[in-house]
């Protein structure tokens, strides 16, 4: 069975252009820093706040001497006056890379898609922590301040400013990073993935924390609670669900984030093992955001996880109404459908099964009159029960083969809704050959003409079944699934010719794994 689609809320950083102030020569830095690290090991140096104000601008210094005044789609080359290579000058050698340019300096790579700017890369470094210890200084500076008006001067807002937006567009930088490399390795965290995520979170949290200062009126690229919220999501993709949960409980306090807090709050119970607080914080966010759409998702996932039909085709229902262009939501509810049918299914055989045993008795009896009545009256009640249950299979399966035609209707390449289909053609024609064989075992007298007529039926659905799978085979060419039942229904069918060509099909996608492998 192909899984519901699970849409997740996608978070857009937006931030400053990182400024940098005039600083000598590389070697000069490097004098600062030793001076910086010498003079807060001293005794009365250390407790001055200039010290550390110093201190602050001097490693931001550092931060942007080589990477200062970047930013991502920043052109090349152009005629105006904001381009690379007006600010960092002409490299010393340029590489290609696909599609890729990359602009080779001394200290720092710079890589163009399409002339403009799509990432680049120190390759040197006086301080890698440079921009954490400019923050971490201005903190301290601050703390020392034993008048407490040194975090209200002008001048203090303005570095708080300029240290803070750029902390934190690292931050954002480091978790794209992470998004990418996570996405690249089939959603798995990799060692290369937790380490950008761990940066992340360190540079959201001293963003934080800096954050929390009083600050100029155009200070408006990030608020405090915004960054909060930041900070709750990285913690929660880095796998520290307590911290997350903490912090996604006080964006709800805050009402910051709407729905967004009560479903990552309730996906840390979740990780916790905590079914009955994950259901309860995602019900309490549907009541006071029902127009969220990811909280009405968590409610459909979790109960069609406990097979608990009826309120998970309410959500479901519910998310249509709301957005009905969503393909998912029509294969998830035929899903319910669907697979509903795999009880109803036992509830059919145990019924023939019971029919079949009471033939057996009536026969057994069959020179007691009125004790093969009876046996015969019970096979009679049990037949009705599996018709009525037979009716029902039926009825679902058109109610879910329905549904899935709605998804196509709406994303005519949806794999997983164009697979389902044949497949419910593929149960359909195995109930009625189920169905034929029973009529000759239920019945004393065989039904041979019965019997042929419902096994023409089973033919005729899996004829059928064939074409939605070639349907399917046709989106995705690649699903070995899709082949392999191929495969099976034309040998059912004593169709050689088409299974040969499926079999082709198969033996190449072998081959072509193996050249990838």
């Amino acid at each position: 069975m192909k899984k519901l689609s699970i849409f997740i809320l996608l978070i857009f950083f937006f931030g400053a252009v990182n400024a940098q102030e005039a600083v000598v020569t590389w070697d000069g830095l490097k004098k600062q820093k030793e001076k910086s690290d010498s003079d807060i090991t001293n005794a009365k140096k250390s407790t001055n706040p200039k010290t550390w104000i110093k201190r602050s601008d001097l490693y931001f210094n550092i931060h942007t001497f080589v990477i200062g005044g970047l930013y991502q789609g920043m052109p090349a080359k152009s005629k105006d006056f904001n381009n690379a290579e007006l600010l960092v000058g002409k490299p010393g050698k340029i590489m290609t890379n696909g599609d890729n340019e990359i602009w080779v300096y001394n200290r720092k790579k710079l890589i163009f898609k399409n002339g403009l700017l799509d990432s680049w890369e120190q390759t040197e470094f006086i301080d890698k922590n440079a921009l954490s210890k400019s923050g971490k200084a201005l903190l301290k500076a601050v703390e020392l301040d034993t008048k407490g008006t040194l975090k209200d001067k002008t001048s203090t807002k303005e570095k708080v400013m300029l240290v803070k937006n750029t902390i934190i567009n690292d931050a954002i930088t480091y978790y794209t990073a992470y998004s990418k490399n996570f996405a690249a390795n089939n959603n798995k965290l990799t060692d290369e993935g937790k380490a950008k995520l761990d940066k992340a979170f360190e540079l959201m949290s001293l963003g934080y924390e800096l954050s929390k200062l009083p600050k100029k009126s155009n200070d408006t690229i990030f608020n405090i609670n915004q960054v909060e919220y930041f900070k709750g999501v990285i913690a929660y993709n880095n796998q520290k669900y307590d911290i997350a949960k903490s912090i996604f409980e006080s964006c709800i306090s805050k009402k910051y984030g709407e729905g967004n807090p009560y479903h990552y709050s309730a996906e840390c119970y979740a990780k916790a093992g905590d079914s009955s607080m994950y259901i309860k914080t995602v019900k309490k966010g549907f009541e006071a955001y029902p127009e969220e759409e990811q909280l009405i998702i968590d409610l459909i996932n979790y109960y069609m996880l406990r097979n608990e039909t009826k309120e998970a085709i309410e959500y479901i229902n519910i998310a249509i109404n709301k957005n009905p262009e969503n393909a998912s939501y029509y294969s998830a509810k035929a899903a319910i459908f669907d697979n509903r049918t795999d009880d109803l299914l036992k509830e059919y055989h145990k019924y023939m099964d019971k029919a079949i045993e009471y033939k057996k008795e009536a026969f057994r009896e069959r020179n007691n009159p009125s004790k093969k009545a009876a046996a015969q009256k019970l096979r009679d009640a049990e037949l009705d029960k599996a018709t009525v249950v037979f009716k029902q299979i039926e009825n679902d399966l058109q109610e879910a083969e329905n549904l899935y035609k709605e998804a196509l209707k709406i994303k005519p390449d949806f794999f997983n809704a164009a697979y389902n289909i044949g497949r419910i053609f593929v149960k359909r024609a195995d109930r009625y050959h189920e169905y034929a064989e029973y009529i000759l075992k239920v019945y004393i007298t065989k039904n041979f003409s019965k019997n042929k007529e419902l096994e023409d039926i089973s033919k005729t659905y899996l004829k059928k079944a064939a074409e939605k799978y070639e349907v399917a085979h046709k989106i995705n060419p690649n699903d070995r699934d899709a082949l392999t039942v191929l495969k099976q229904i034309y040998f059912k069918l004593h169709d050689y010719e088409n299974r040969e060509r499926v079999e082709k099909l198969l033996d190449n996608l072998q081959t072509e794994e193996s050249d990838i492998n």
